[in-house]
């Protein structure tokens, strides 16, 4: 498993210059508004992700008076220390290293910093588009299935190609038939692959085990491929030539597909109380964090912004147990330092008697 063991900031936002080191387990942020408290993870997730949870601006993030942001991290892997560090610059460069050699792609901090994040975002999964639940199916489909990196890669790229052709004048369907042989048989492959690992995500969410699933509601969760598997997907990329010609891309295939959670007959989102939507989102979360534990044999880092808001003190509760249960590393945040300490209390628990909590109390940009 992998364990962020220290933690150094420079420049990002109001966090100057930070270095802490961390519990392996529990680590609580606390203090007021605007402290730096949501920074301290968005610098955690600059290690898993390359990029923020907050913006897609990167002048908005390194502090207004630097050209530059850093943040280092070192991990423990067993018995192996592995050290990430990624450098952003207002000027647009980006250096992203592993071990102290440089790598192309964020997909090397993916591998080694895998995260779930809790936040005022994480409401998109169930209000926001196709986009948010197809990112939280796919990270799944990532980080199970060793094969599915490849041939997104591939799907993206005959994506980019059919949607350039789309827009010539006086382009004919065969101009574009020797692409869609490519496309139909990779847009095939992600969706088995996507089905196959959502077969085994409901299995994790619907357990008991997961000590979320016991929502006071029933979850139906349904998929939707990007086209309809009941008809031939060649016939419908023919039939839809004309229409996709007039959009300019491409309106069929798995960069279309959807997850849909219901209540009922309704979608959550359009039934469920603030309160309620918070405890489904989180228990998604476990449930991912529990399928991918089951299998790769190794375990998430959980980012959890203002944990107490919109969540009753019962169901916070029930969301630091499973957290424990499954020896994941936490970062959470909050105003009050005794409201966080409380709910990872639970005398009933072997797991609880392990649990190293450290207290950071954040203001001005400064940690202690």
């Amino acid at each position: 498993m992998s364990l962020l063991k220290r933690l150094q900031i420079t420049s990002l936002r109001n966090l100057d210059e930070v270095s802490i080191s961390l519990s392996p387990t529990i680590n609580i942020f606390y203090g007021q508004n605007g402290s730096g408290k949501t920074s301290l993870l968005e610098a955690v997730a600059l290690l898993g992700l390359g990029r923020s949870f907050r913006s897609h601006k990167i002048r908005t993030i390194i502090e207004h008076t630097k050209s530059d942001l850093t943040v280092f991290g070192e991990l423990l892997k067993g018995s192996d220390k592995v050290t990430i560090g990624i450098q952003r610059a207002r000027s647009g460069k980006n250096i992203i290293r592993v071990n102290g050699e440089n790598v192309q792609t964020a997909i090397s901090l993916a591998q080694e910093l895998p995260l779930q994040i809790i936040n005022a975002d994480a409401f998109l999964l169930l209000e926001g588009s196709s986009s948010q639940r197809k990112r939280f199916l796919d990270w799944m489909v990532f980080h199970v299935k060793p094969e599915f990196a490849s041939a997104w890669k591939r799907l993206q790229r005959v994506i980019k190609q059919r949607n350039s052709a789309l827009k010539h004048d006086k382009i004919k369907y065969s101009d574009i038939a020797l692409w869609d042989q490519e496309f139909i048989a990779t847009s095939n492959i992600i969706n088995q692959l996507r089905k196959d690992v959502l077969t085994d995500f409901k299995d994790s969410f619907y357990n008991g085990d997961n000590n979320l699933s016991d929502l006071g509601f029933d979850v139906d969760i349904s998929y939707k491929a990007g086209w309809n598997e009941e008809e031939d997907f060649e016939g419908i990329l023919k039939s839809s030539f004309e229409k996709d010609v007039r959009s300019g891309y491409t309106n069929y295939g798995p960069h279309r597909a959807d997850l849909k959670f219901k209540v009922g007959l309704q979608l959550a989102s359009d039934v469920l109380s603030r309160g309620q939507e918070k405890s489904l989102i989180c228990s998604l979360h476990i449930a991912q964090a529990y399928l991918f534990s089951k299998k790769t044999h190794k375990q998430c880092v959980f980012l959890i912004d203002d944990l107490l808001a919109e969540l009753d003190i019962d169901n916070a509760k029930k969301l630091s147990w499973a957290l424990i249960k499954l020896k994941s590393q936490v970062f959470v945040t909050g105003i009050y330092k005794d409201n966080l300490l409380s709910i990872w209390n639970n005398p009933n628990s072997k797991e609880a008697e392990n649990v190293n909590i450290k207290l950071f109390h954040v203001e001005h940009g400064n940690v202690q």
